[in-house]
């Protein structure tokens, strides 16, 4: 009966589906492209919230992620963890970022190999591939309760390979019954 459910929301209004392309955790479904699988419909919790969640059973609060990227250099294993959070009685806010070591790895392998002498220039070299935006993420994320009933999210974040920022607003009421 789920998967029924699931074909009716898509075919009538967008569904939010769950992808670990973005930080915040969903994207919209392209319309024509056949149904997602309904285990992998977007979750009611938010990115940030389990972030925060599992960031307490993982050591130093770092959570791998398997992503795959448009960039096949950058690679699909990534580290994310939740830097910041702030919160009151109606409101919180927190601060995301994600690490992506494949080609961190890589780019130093490969200038390591081709050293013939250790010397301080090349420290300086392999220093700054820390540098490169590709290797980060960065999202910002809060959460304003309006009424008892309904709440605001405002996001955005940046991912390092692209040039754009993702922004998004959300305004969440429960319906009276």
């Amino acid at each position: 009966m789920a998967n029924m459910r699931t074909a009716m929301d898509a075919a009538f209004w967008d569904l939010n589906i769950s992808t670990p392309r973005t930080l915040d955790g969903t994207a919209r479904s392209i319309p024509g492209e056949p149904i997602p699988l309904d285990r992998s419909t977007a979750s009611k919790a938010l990115r940030i919230q389990q972030l925060s969640l599992l960031g307490n059973g993982f050591p130093l609060g770092i959570i791998p992620s398997y992503s795959p990227t448009s960039r096949k250099e950058l690679g699909s294993f990534a580290l994310q963890s939740l830097l910041f959070k702030a919160a009151t009685s109606n409101w919180w806010l927190g601060f995301t970022g994600q690490f992506r070591p494949k080609k961190l790895v890589s780019d130093i392998k490969a200038e390591l190999s081709s050293v013939d002498e250790w010397e301080l220039p090349i420290l300086k070299d392999i220093g700054k591939h820390f540098l490169e935006k590709s290797l980060y993420a960065f999202g910002l994320c809060s959460q304003l309760s309006l009424t008892p009933s309904s709440s605001l999210l405002l996001s955005t974040e940046k991912h390092g390979e692209k040039k754009g920022r993702r922004l998004r607003a959300m305004l969440f009421h429960k319906a009276r019954i």
